[in-house]
């Protein structure tokens, strides 16, 4: 049995966010106490698969300027009870803002997302937020090349290291049990169709009406082909809640003119969009901006024939050993293109389950975030102890012996 103790680990994230659920469980998962703090409410503990404490704002059902002060003495109330060795912030929005009211003691770490980072470009405010948020943190770990030079025009590059998110080890485990027959059934698509799976949600960031255009227009041309929109998740905030819906609307009127083109509209679990990547053909993703997708690591694990935007994150996971068609804009032609004689590649398949297990397991992804949050933690508590006693001598190999430590300890 290990004696390496468990740590307390604090997500300053949003409840419901995938990410937030699968990093959660999996640390519980490992022996940590995990608290996720959230701005809003989102799943509860066991929907995230093992023993995690969510904990929302407080007064979160006041207009948000009302909310700022309590959420204030919320946060560091809880950080006070909990007592965390690391608080990993995970987005530069409402949860970035929120960072800034954390006290000094916790070694912080912080990954933004590509979204806020892009948004950061066309906002004053926004590019504010995120500088005090990254310049705050002991490290900040954006999961690709491109975002980490975007994050490094704000932020120390000495503080800043890449960690992609990987595949989720239970999906590695799940995916010789999946037929992938049981999942077209349960969603009614026809047994003998070419699958286009749009992995990303339905939203104008990810070009869903392009893809549904470019899929029309291949659809045309070949009568087996048939597309599912993922549609389930929607934002939590009103004003981005009804944008989202006036896009779904007009994406779902323009498929209502086929019966090739299925939008599951019911949010499905990360088993079960792993379910429907091993029943489909193909997987689209193809944003004008991304970080290292998880979606996209998923969908090749899953055996898909990867359609992917022309972008330097795509770039670099194909320079990786990703095997994708990058196709050029305009992304609408380029995709109807490529859906005319898109296929199921065996070797492509097999090249890219050796790729996901080797270079992206979730396991390994797991063992270099503990490894970060140990060094972190036992980088802080060196520097807190170091304040706390200025003379402290340095022993060989920059060791350190703190006397008035262990002299206070022997008063006890």
């Amino acid at each position: 049995m290990s004696s390496v103790r468990g740590l307390r680990v604090v997500l300053l994230a949003p409840a419901g966010s995938v990410h937030t659920r699968r990093w959660a469980a999996a640390l519980a998962g490992a022996g940590h106490r995990v608290v996720v703090a959230s701005w809003r409410p989102g799943h509860a503990g066991p929907v995230m698969g093992a023993p995690v404490d969510v904990r929302v704002a407080a007064a979160s059902r006041r207009l948000t300027a009302l909310r700022a002060p309590a959420a204030v003495l919320w946060l560091r109330r809880l950080i006070a009870e909990v007592r965390p060795d690391v608080v990993h912030v995970h987005s530069i929005g409402v949860h970035g803002l929120l960072s800034l009211a954390l006290p000094h003691g916790p070694a912080r770490v912080v990954t933004p997302w590509g979204s806020e980072l892009r948004a950061a470009r066309h906002s004053r405010v926004r590019a504010a937020l995120a500088r005090l948020a990254l310049r705050r943190a002991d490290l900040v770990m954006p999961t690709s090349a491109e975002a980490a030079r975007e994050v490094a025009r704000r932020a120390p590059a000495a503080r800043i290291t890449l960690l992609s998110w990987g595949v989720a080890a239970e999906l590695i485990a799940a995916r010789a049990s999946i037929c992938p027959g049981a999942a077209r059934t349960a969603l009614r698509i026809p047994s003998g169709a070419s699958v286009v799976l749009s992995v990303r949600s339905c939203a104008a960031s990810y070009r869903t009406w392009e893809i549904v255009s470019a899929f029309t227009r291949a659809a045309a041309d070949r009568d087996d082909l048939f597309l599912v929109l993922l549609a389930g998740h929607r934002p939590e905030r009103a004003s981005p809640r009804r944008a989202a819906d006036g896009y779904l609307r007009r994406i779902a009127a323009a498929c209502a003119r086929t019966k090739r083109i299925l939008i599951v509209d019911r949010p499905l679990s990360s088993r079960q969009t792993f379910e429907l990547m091993c029943a489909s053909d193909a997987a689209v993703s193809v944003p004008t901006g991304d970080q290292r997708s998880s979606s996209v690591l998923e969908a090749a694990l899953a055996g898909c024939s990867l359609l992917l935007s022309d972008i330097a994150p795509y770039r670099e996971m194909v320079s990786d050993g990703l095997v994708a068609d990058l196709m050029p804009e305009p992304i609408v032609a380029s995709l109807a293109t490529r859906l005319r004689h898109t296929s199921r590649d065996p070797t492509g398949q097999r090249a890219n389950r050796e790729f996901i297990l080797a270079h992206e397991h979730g396991t390994d992804k797991l063992a270099e975030l503990e490894l970060i949050y140990r060094q972190l933690s036992n980088r802080t508590q060196l520097q807190e102890g170091t304040a706390q006693c200025p003379s402290m001598p340095t022993g060989p190999a920059g060791s350190t012996f703190c006397s008035c430590a262990r002299g206070t300890s022997a008063a006890r």
